[in-house]
């Protein structure tokens, strides 16, 4: 697991125009051996990476499932940073923190880029249409709410502005999410694997 100094931790942070990002906290329920039902653990998710060279972007993990759940007690948390997307048959919950475009500095690198988003996400590269910043598309389900702020959804035909409480089922098309507002955008992803027919 991380620490607060590389970033993969979710506790709270400064964001762009001083907006701070409220520290993440996830109750997770079960079964002691007498039956009854308990909360087995009540705090900060473990696992949390901030793309530093894309503004600050942070995707904290909250619940994986490596596979189709066989008992209500399947799923748990990885000890490595998760892929962009799930494996077959698995889902991923995660919340994601989105600063505004204008803070992802102007001088990048592209190789620091590619390096940072390779440690950090290592199928993140696979995803995306390298041509058109930030398009990408996933062999996933995705459902997808905002929690707080407000994000413009990018198509490749089009594009839909949304806000706190509007929801989005991204149905493995093309996109690109676009903070154009002051201050961050929070949203809540849950993604289900869908491998297309006759994929290799």
């Amino acid at each position: 697991m991380g620490n607060d100094d590389e970033g993969n931790t979710p506790s709270a942070g400064k964001m762009t125009g001083g907006q701070v990002a409220r520290e993440i906290r996830r109750v997770v329920t079960g079964v002691n051996p007498e039956g009854k039902s308990i909360v087995l653990s009540d705090g900060s998710p473990p696992r949390s990476i901030t793309l530093e060279l894309v503004g600050g972007s942070r995707m904290t993990d909250l619940w994986h499932l490596g596979s189709q759940p066989q008992s209500p007690a399947d799923g748990g948390d990885l000890d490595r940073n998760a892929n962009l997307v799930p494996p077959t048959g698995g889902i991923h919950w995660r919340v994601n923190i989105m600063p505004p475009d204008s803070a992802a500095p102007a001088d990048v690198n592209p190789s620091e880029l590619m390096a940072e988003l390779n440690e950090k996400l290592p199928d993140w590269l696979d995803h995306f249409d390298l041509s058109r910043p930030g398009m990408h598309r996933t062999d996933t389900i995705d459902f997808g709410i905002v929690l707080s702020g407000e994000i413009w959804l990018e198509l490749d035909e089009g594009e839909v502005h949304l806000q706190a409480g509007d929801c989005v089922v991204q149905r493995g098309t093309m996109h690109a999410w676009r903070n154009r507002s002051d201050r961050p955008c929070v949203m809540s992803f849950v993604l289900i694997e869908a491998g297309r027919k006759g994929a290799a």
